[in-house]
């Protein structure tokens, strides 16, 4: 038999309930741990992002447009699986429809003749690839958000980089009995830039890992220090100053937070700082007796030389500001524009060593600013918010890449690219959970805080009162 207030209750805790949805909380189901049904998306996206930088960085015509298709796929079953009324759509609109906005800019040559296009072939394929590429921007966006945090895509990166770095260093074996002394090593990407930076984000990942307060445990750790230690002796292999430098850098950034911020019992901080020590005179020795070592005596000279190249290449970007020349049409027009003068030195460029200058070169300043604007949103997102160990491992490597992009052509690699989103996605999207979050705890503050009217129920014949019990109904 029910008692009287029964069904008042229940009615009052749906009302409750009801409130909290409308004020922007996001129920418990959908925060803090992954859905049953999106498991596997995470590991299949490492997995997809390992196997295309093994295999070339999809950096052809056939293996771009094939790993595009699978990132599209993917990234879309994804999205379509997602629940409808998740509170980030409403979170990410604002930046997702500047993105929107830039891809349609981009691809509005297409349809309308506003701009010479020397290279319209290839216009259809680069569209193609920057679509997947925003489809798995939002994709990691939301697994990270229905997470709660980018730990678990930095775990399955970490695991899958460990299986690529030892296929990587299977393959290193012959170029360190042939001709150690004479070549570069350019990994499993074919330019030895590329590979260096991919080497260091791995490195960096598998530090994260090694480098977690908690919830690791001991054998994917040993595995990531293992993992870590090959790739950045594999990273001075390939000769790239710059890919060398970042890793040293955002690797003691990494080493630097973690003594600062000394929760958790595991690992021993001082052994790891030993270790690290150690590891960076490895990879000293390891530079010092490759071509690296030769490599930095003209660095300066090098460095007149790209400051030169992307000058260059932002007055070329100019003479079409607002529409570009099209998507993927930056080697044809760099033959077009070559002088007598600059045919010496930039007639074999395939890029213009600095992202956001082909970028307009290719889509004009309009896609560019859009870009600009939706990645500075997502910033303040990201630093308003409390963030997890994960999340300095991962803007550890997100900085690797952007710095690379700024000199080289790491962004210009279909497979870096995929990563590079996928981490600022997982970044991002964990953000806004955190903002849920915040959001959710003010609400508790505030309900805590204020007390809650209570009124006597009205007497009625038979009700408790009239036998001198007093009752109070709650007032939603």
């Amino acid at each position: 038999m029910r008692s009287p207030g029964t069904s008042q209750d229940q009615h009052a805790d749906a009302l409750r309930s009801a409130t909290r949805d409308r004020a922007g909380a996001v129920p418990d189901h959908k925060l803090g741990r992954d859905s049953g049904r999106l498991a596997w998306a995470t590991p299949l996206i490492a997995a997809l992002l390992m196997m295309e930088l093994a295999l070339g960085g999809a950096n052809d015509g056939v293996s771009s447009g094939v790993a595009s298709f699978a990132t599209a796929l993917v990234a879309g079953f994804v999205l379509y699986r997602s629940p409808g009324e998740s509170r980030f759509w409403g979170r990410a609109r604002v930046p997702l429809c500047l993105f929107g906005g830039a891809l349609l800019w981009s691809a509005l040559p297409a349809v309308v003749p506003v701009s010479v296009r020397p290279a319209a072939d290839l216009f259809g394929l680069a569209l193609a690839k920057a679509l997947a590429t925003t489809l798995l921007l939002v994709a990691a966006a939301l697994l990270a958000y229905r997470s709660g945090s980018p730990a678990r895509l930095v775990r399955w990166l970490t695991i899958f980089g460990i299986v690529y770095i030892l296929y990587a260093a299977v393959d290193a074996i012959d170029w360190l009995y042939d001709a150690a002394h004479a070549t570069r090593y350019a990994g499993t990407l074919g330019n030895t830039n590329a590979a260096g930076i991919v080497f260091a984000v791995v490195a960096l990942l598998a530090g994260g890992v090694v480098l977690s307060p908690g919830g690791e445990g001991r054998a994917l750790r040993l595995a990531a220090l293992a993992g870590c230690a090959v790739a950045l002796i594999l990273c001075a292999m390939t000769g790239s100053r710059s890919a060398v430098l970042l890793a040293v850098l955002f690797g003691g950034v990494m080493l630097a937070l973690r003594l600062i911020r000394r929760d958790g019992a595991a690992p021993p901080i001082g052994v790891v700082a030993i270790g690290a020590v150690a590891l960076l005179g490895l990879v000293t020795i390891v530079a010092l007796i490759t071509p690296m070592a030769d490599r930095s005596s003209y660095l300066a000279a090098d460095a007149g030389l790209r400051w030169d190249s992307i000058r260059h290449y932002a007055g070329v970007a100019w003479s079409s500001p607002v529409w570009g020349y099209g998507l993927g049409s930056f080697f044809e027009i760099n033959l077009q524009t070559l002088t007598p003068g600059t045919a010496p030195v930039y007639w074999n460029f395939g890029a213009a060593h600095n992202a956001p200058i082909q970028l307009v070169m290719e889509a004009g300043l309009p896609c560019l600013a859009l870009l600009l604007i939706g990645l500075a949103i997502m910033a303040r997102q990201v630093f308003t918010v409390r963030r997890d160990w994960s999340s300095v491992a991962v803007l550890c490597a997100i900085g690797a890449i952007g710095g690379s992009a700024m000199i080289d052509i790491a962004l210009n690699v279909p497979a870096i690219a995929a990563l590079f989103v996928v981490l600022v996605g997982a970044l991002w999207g964990s953000a806004l959970a955190g903002h849920v979050s915040l959001r959710r705890a003010s609400l508790r503050r505030r309900s805590v805080g204020r007390p809650r009217p209570q009124r006597v129920a009205h007497r009625h014949r038979g009700s408790p009162k009239d036998r001198g019990q007093p009752i109070v109904e709650p007032t939603v």
